[in-house]
């Protein structure tokens, strides 16, 4: 039985990455209307800015639903009930959340070529996944984008380069020293074996 839960833990991941993974989210089904007197270029921003609204909503959606069923998925491998998983879910997303600070990074880059590169930011529809807001993205990743942004642009000196690393090592530094006593918070509030098995197992305490 513990075989099985823990594939059918790894089943449902594997299910939530190719959900949340979708590369393209569908194009609005009529294109924007082109008012009279509207030149081409302010057309075809007004088209971009169209299919980004869409893109943004349909990540959102397929967000939401990874994390229901995410939820669901720790809620049956524990055995827990909706208010066991309460008591549980705060120190299991502290945990989680640590572990983003410690590893905050760009979020990715878009065409390969020489002349098409870029980076993606957190800031952006990009990668399978919505545009977040600065109230949405960790201190980390604000400092990564920040980052970004200094490397795209030609006029940066290595000194504004080196500030930005001091300050995302610094506090990816200060996130991974916690992590310990947050893996500990964990287990503490652990009630049975299985509870503990799963989470030893999915590497979230030791």
């Amino acid at each position: 039985m513990a075989k099985q839960s823990i594939a059918f833990f790894f089943i449902m991941c594997f299910s939530i990455i190719a959900i949340a993974g979708k590369p393209q989210a569908p194009f609005p089904s009529r294109l924007s209307h082109r008012e009279k007197g509207m030149t081409s270029e302010k057309y075809r921003e007004k088209v971009d800015r169209s299919h980004a609204e869409s893109r943004q909503k349909f990540f959102r959606s397929v967000e939401e639903k990874t994390r229901l069923m995410s939820r669901e998925v720790w809620k049956r491998l524990l055995r827990v009930n909706e208010q066991q998983w309460k008591t549980i879910e705060p120190k299991y997303e502290k945990y989680v959340a640590l572990r983003r600070e410690a590893y905050s990074r760009a979020s990715g880059w878009g065409e390969r070529s020489e002349q098409t590169f870029h980076w993606n930011k957190h800031s952006m529809v990009a990668d399978g996944r919505s545009a977040r807001t600065l109230d949405e993205m960790t201190e980390g990743e604000k400092i990564a984008d920040a980052l970004v942004d200094l490397l795209e642009d030609e006029n940066t000196t290595d000194e504004a380069i080196r500030q930005k690393i001091d300050a995302l090592q610094k506090l990816r530094d200060a996130a991974r020293k916690q992590i310990p006593e947050a893996r500990q918070e964990l287990k503490k509030i652990l009630t049975t074996p299985r509870q503990e098995a799963v989470f030893l197992v999915t590497g979230c305490i030791k």
